[in-house]
């Protein structure tokens, strides 16, 4: 893994990069795009994983871990964006976008802004459910979720939480509680998996089966031992769908 910084829409942009030792072999790229307040440090070992076979990359989003924080709060809207011009800056090509969580709401939208932008969506616990949006009650979700993950995960969101700051968390929280990932998703056309783990407070299986219904041929995973940080909670269980699924709809090569 190596780290690299890429100035993309007037910002410097942080990003931990993984390339399998042999090559990724004609194998689309795959990009990692992290959750609300954290970075893409616990992203580690689901990329590490994956990079057994697929050139990896896991950015900050501005305002988020290493990368730069513009003084003005981002939307949504403004974070695909900035998603968008950093995957053009660094030259990766129509990559499989895998997101996590709040991280789902910003992949979604780039796929609304450009469809072109990646061969297929990994959407693992999306947010925000539609019956549950309150910044009261998501807090609560999110305190109980604490208890149901790996230990090594608390240390991680509590450097990055306090980096980002509480007014930029309280801001990306609002926003992302007012948007509505479930109108989007019927104009999304793009192969799209949904991952869940089963012991996720925050992202009940209903809400789940009712995002796939919305989305064209979309297919659904459940991870029996992951809570709502799936990629960290069971990260080889993870990587193992996002293979397979990335296998079958891009072959490897023989």
């Amino acid at each position: 893994m190596n780290g690299r910084w890429t100035s993309a829409g007037g910002l410097r942009i942080h990003a931990r990069c993984w390339t399998p030792a042999h090559g990724a072999a004609g194998r689309p790229p795959i990009v990692l795009v992290h959750g609300l307040g954290v970075s893409s440090r616990y992203m580690e070992p689901a990329a590490e994983r994956l990079a057994v076979w697929h050139d990896v990359f896991a950015p900050d989003l501005p305002g988020f871990g290493q990368s730069e924080s513009p003084r003005d709060f981002f939307s949504i809207n403004r974070q695909a964006r900035a998603l968008g011009d950093w995957i053009d800056a660094s030259g990766i090509r129509t990559p499989v976008l895998v997101g996590h969580s709040y991280g789902c709401q910003v992949v979604v939208e780039l796929a609304m802004q450009r469809p072109s932008c990646a061969m297929a969506l990994v959407l693992t616990a999306p947010t925000v459910e539609n019956t549950r949006r309150s910044i009261l009650g998501e807090a609560r979700r999110l305190v109980s979720d604490a208890p149901r993950e790996r230990l090594g995960l608390l240390p991680i969101v509590v450097r990055d939480y306090v980096r980002a700051g509480p007014r930029r968390i309280l801001f990306t929280l609002r926003d992302a509680i007012a948007d509505r990932i479930e109108d989007k998703l019927p104009r999304v056309s793009m192969p799209t998996l949904f991952v869940r783990g089963a012991r996720d407070p925050i992202v009940s299986a209903r809400w789940i089966a009712f995002l796939a219904a919305q989305t064209r041929g979309a297919s659904t995973v459940t991870l029996d031992l992951a809570a709502h940080a799936v990629n960290f909670s069971d990260a080889e269980g993870f990587a193992a769908a996002v293979i397979n699924f990335v296998a079958s709809i891009a072959p490897p090569p023989r």
